[in-house]
């Protein structure tokens, strides 16, 4: 298992924003490839619902839920969009505990705190 320091370099430090559609983060690889099978995230100690996550790729809005099923192929120095469907963030820093699931990895947990730009 990584640690949670290295994993937060995954974290594109002030991504974090509120959309029409909800408040999205951004992540990049830039430690390894990996097949991500599954994602849970919480912000401030609430965890959003499952159906409410999505991961935006390329434009492609697909459900994380679907992750387990197809899996995503996270290459180095892929770019991905978080969001958080019908999330609307407070200003001021808010944690976000990010949680995924990962064939070659098993399962990969960090925390990184962010302020809604």
């Amino acid at each position: 298992m990584l640690p949670p320091t290295v994993l937060r370099q995954l974290y594109v430090q002030g991504s974090l924003a509120n959309t029409p559609e909800g408040a999205t983060f951004k992540l990049r690889n830039s430690l390894a490839p990996a097949t991500v099978t599954g994602m849970e995230i919480a912000v401030d100690g609430q965890k959003v619902p499952a159906e409410k996550i999505y991961v935006v790729v390329r434009g492609e809005k697909k459900p994380a839920s679907e992750l387990a099923s197809t899996g995503y192929k996270f290459n180095v120095r892929d770019e991905v969009t978080v969001l958080l469907q019908g999330v609307t963030l407070s200003p001021g820093a808010h944690k976000i505990d990010i949680k995924a699931k990962t064939k070659e990895w098993g399962e990969l947990s960090f925390d990184v705190t962010d302020t809604p730009r």
